[in-house]
Parts: C-alpha cells; structure tokens; sequence
C-alpha cells in the first residue's frame, strides 16, 4: 500500500512539474522594446535623454524603487526612517549586494582589478559619491535640479560652498543619512530616478572619464546590466544573477531596439516584432495587442518657431493666436479633452499632479478680433513688411480644421498674410520640429519626464520653440532650484504663462499616450513617464 501512495506521490509531482513547464514555458524569452535613438551615454549622474533613462533605471537599483502599483518598496535599502521635522532621512543597506562585473572588463583593467570587483559590494559611499558628483558644478549634471532639496546643495553647485557640506553622509558602509534643505513631499519618489543610483568612486576614476559610455565602462547593480551597445541598432540588457532585490527578474534579457517611427512600431507590435510600446495619440493601436495604461503626457496645439524671420515677432504670434476659433478645434471624440495649458496632466509638482494644484490660475490668451488686427498691424510695422508668408504643416487628420481657420485668418487680415497648408506625417512633423525647419507645426509636445520643472526646461536654450529668452531660462533655472514645492509651483506657472502669453505654443487639446503590449507579452510596467518603463515582471510566451 504504502509503495501505491509513493508511487501516485512521484507521479502527480511529476504530472504538477510538466504542467508548470507547460504554463510557463517561454515566460523568460526576451523582451524587445523600442527606443527613438542611442543613448549618448548611461551615466546616471548625468544622462537625461528618455532612452538612457529607461536604460540606467533597468540596469541600477536605488535605494528604494516602485513595484508596478508605483508604490515604494526597498531597493538596496532594508529599512529607513525619517526625523520628526521631516528634515533627515537615515537608510539601512543590504550588504550582500554586489556590482556585476562584465568578464571582458578582465581584459581591459587586467586581474587585479577583476578579483576584486567581481565580488566588490555596494556601499552607502557609492551613493553618497554619487550625489556628490550630480551636485559638483565641474560635472555640470543636467539632472542636478532634482538634488537642490539637499542641504547646501545650491550653494555648492553655484561655488559658494564645498562640496563636503552636501546634505549626504555616509555613516557606515550599510548607513546612509540626507539631511534637507526644506521638507519634500516626494523625496522617497526622487530617490528611485537615475541621478541618485550608486555609483564606485574607485571603478568612475579607473574609466578615463569614459564612465558610461560603453558596457566595460559600467558597474550594475540592478535587475539586468548592459551587455551589448551598437550606436546603430540599440542596447541589450541581459539579467542579472546577483540582482538582491525584493523582486524575481523574469526575462532573460531586453532588447531596446531603435525605431523612431511611430508607424512603424506600430505595426512592429502588430507583428510580434516588439514586445511593448508608447504608443503616441496618432497611433493606432493593433489587433490583439493589450492596451495597459494611458497616459495623459501629450497636449495637441499650434508650435511656433521662434526663430523664424516672421513668427520671431511676438505681435503677429499673438495675433494668430488670439483668433483661432476653438470650436473649429473642439474634441471630436472621448479620447480627447480641451487643453488648459502647456503643460500636460501626467506631470507632477511635488507628490501631486501640476494642474491639480495650480487649478483655475492656469494662463490662456482669449478670442479678440479687434485686438489681434492692431497687433498685426504693429507686427507689420516692426517688420517693415506689408505682406507675410506663412506655412503651416500639420496632420492630415487636421487638414480641414486648418483650412476653415484659414479662412478666418485671411477674413481679418486680408492680403497682408498668406497661409498655405502642408500634410505631414507624425514621424515628419516631429523630426521638422526637433531639426527646426518649420514655421507652424500642428502637432503633440509630450512630457518624455514626469516633474513640470522638468517638461518646462525643454524650452529653454532654443529647446523646440527655438526660443532664445534669458528671461524665460532664469525662471526655469531658479524654479529647478526650489527647495519646497511652493515655489515650485509658482515658477512653473510663471514659465508656463510665459510661454502662452507670448504666444510660443497655443494648446487645443489633450490627448493620452497609450502603453501597449503585444498579444504574448505580460508583466512590463511604466507609470507617469517613459523612463519609468519595469521589465523586471516581463513574460513572453511562445
């Protein structure tokens, strides 16, 4: 009897395992997901470019990062407590996490250095050494705003203080203190982003001043590390064996792919030929494929080329604006919903969404016939022109709204202003705006990152308007800067009433980007912004 039981003991376990197999079989294959270029570099310190960043936040663990719920769960850290002001943070590390070191750094630093850093720890002097180089002025980070909440910070990134009064200290190998410069509602969100990874004082000097730009040039510590990168074709991610966090890492390994065409990925995901995408509003979503999240980072309206010989001058900027007719305009369907502003719904101040908390004090430029026509006028004068050109492209889908505002245009303005039409392709209209060969594009500004502070410094330094304002940099400059999220708050709205008042962008309205999966893929999360995209939960199956 009992040799029965052992037998039908053996065989369920055995009939459990293959049906285990059976339902996970293919769940590690790899995940290919698209990014719109090559990276310049993986420096966490230094890298704001949207693909580096969902690189470096797949390839590096912080201190604490989000599960797919965006809550906040350990990273390197255990455990932390925060002092009763809200002023000093003090973190617990894990010690038994180790940097991943490729086996072809062996022959480029030799034996030595290979012994050593294949079982080197990380250590709360690599994030203190970490922060220490965002905030350096000789580093010149463009990520250094989001670490001005640290005592002393913007004193020694203006070079009035030294660089060893950071509010950062590591107090032991496993203990690591902040002490702020004002409370910070969403400090613990901050110390998930890429400028607070860890980073081996030791390892960033033997790199030449190469650190990040290349696999041999890189420590991980994350869920995956780099193990391949072509300028051309993209970056492979492979998974990381020696991962201590909290969570299993699926896949074996993720592609990032490069594909900036937004029709293309499309069709891409259609076919199984990407795993995953952000999808813009234009893009239509394939057969079968899942959409998981939408994301409302994209606001439609009219970009003006500031630098342009006509549209540089503000008077025949806001006489165009102040008589386009939003009803020819109105949203047509759900999916659409009147714009406010320039920037979008995803992006945050603070711990909470921008347009929540500045509310009914969002800028607008409002419908005045009489107004615009003595602003042309003045245009005109300034210009000392009698008769404009002006050439707008924009989708198809939009041709016929551009006409009947035409016709609007011309009414008013008569003979002094000729407006001629193109349709453009999304990809086009994109690549016209980032290369500045356009006078007016209709098309979508997307928050690529989830602060406003961030979205708004986009403009600056003849960012996509072209814009060239001292004034409008400094606004952006010092709101960077701000160290509670009040003045936060009151620099966006400052920028961004900037921005509308002179007529730069007029918003009409706001539509979400779309995260989609392919049909066999599950498990990849992403919550305000693409460089919050998670493969670590990722599956494909066959």
């Amino acid at each position: 009897m009992k040799r029965i039981i052992c037998l039908l003991t053996v065989l369920i376990t055995v009939l459990a395992t293959c049906t285990s197999c059976s339902s996970s079989r293919g769940a590690n294959k790899g995940i290919i997901y698209p990014i719109d270029s090559s990276p310049s570099t993986l420096d966490p310190q230094y890298s704001n470019e949207e693909a580096a960043q969902i690189a470096v936040c797949n390839i590096f663990e912080g201190l604490v990062r989000h599960n797919k719920k965006g809550e906040i769960i350990p990273g390197i850290a255990t455990e932390w407590e925060v002092s009763s002001d809200g002023l000093v943070y003090r973190f617990k590390l894990k010690t038994d996490t180790e940097w991943y070191c490729l086996s072809s750094m062996k022959k480029k630093y030799g034996d030595k250095f290979y012994e050593k850093f294949c079982s080197e720890k990380v250590t709360a002097y690599d994030f203190e050494f970490a922060c220490k180089r965002v905030i350096d002025p000789q580093t010149a980070s463009p990520l250094a705003n989001r670490m001005m909440i640290l005592k002393n910070a913007s004193d020694i990134h203006a070079g009035k203080a030294d660089l060893s009064t950071l509010g950062v200290k590591a107090k032991s190998a496993d203990t690591l203190e902040f002490r702020l410069a004002g409370t910070c509602e969403d400090f613990l969100d901050r110390l998930t982003e890429s400028e607070f990874m860890p980073c081996n004082e030791e390892f960033f000097n033997m790199t030449g001043g190469r650190y990040g730009l290349g696999a041999v040039y890189l420590l991980c510590n994350g869920p995956f590390y780099l193990s391949y990168w072509d300028p051309d074709n993209g970056l492979t991610l492979k998974k990381n064996k020696y991962y201590s966090g909290s969570q299993q890492v699926i896949p074996s390994s993720v592609t990032l792919s490069i594909d900036n065409d937004p029709d293309s990925v499309s069709k891409k995901l259609g076919n199984g030929s990407v795993s995953a995408a952000l999808l813009s509003p234009l893009s239509a979503v394939p057969e079968k494929c899942s959409v998981i999240k939408e994301i409302d980072n994209s606001v439609f309206g009219f970009i003006f080329n500031c630098s342009d010989s006509v549209l540089a001058n503000e008077s025949i900027r806001k006489a165009i604006c102040m008589t386009v007719d939003k009803s020819i305009f109105k949203p047509v369907n759900e999916e659409m919903k009147v714009a406010y502003g320039l920037v979008p719904d995803s992006c945050l101040a603070g711990s909470e969404t921008y347009r929540n908390k500045i509310g009914s004090r969002t800028p607008a430029l409002k419908y005045d016939e009489e107004r615009a026509k003595r602003f042309w006028d003045w245009g005109l004068t300034e210009l000392a022109k009698s008769t404009v050109t002006i050439k707008i492209i924009c989708p198809a889908s939009v041709d016929t709204l551009v006409r009947q505002q035409m016709q609007i245009w011309q009414k008013l303005f008569g003979l002094e202003c000729a407006v001629s039409v193109s349709n453009v392709s999304e990809a086009g209209i994109d690549a016209a705006v980032s290369s500045g060969d356009f006078q007016i594009a209709l098309g979508y500004i997307s928050a690529d990152r989830q602060n406003a502070s961030d979205f708004l410094a986009k403009f600056k330094d003849k960012g996509t308007f072209r814009l060239s304002s001292d004034y409008y940099s400094n606004i952006v400059d010092n709101t960077l800067k701000a160290c509670n999220d009040d003045d936060m708050i009151t620099g966006c709205l400052t920028a961004e009433d900037f921005i509308i008042s002179k007529a730069i962008f007029y918003p009409l309205y706001q539509q979400s980007s779309k995260f989609v999966l392919g049909e066999d893929v599950e498990g990849i999360s992403i919550l305000r912004s693409e460089a919050t995209v998670s493969f670590i939960n990722a599956r494909r199956y066959d």
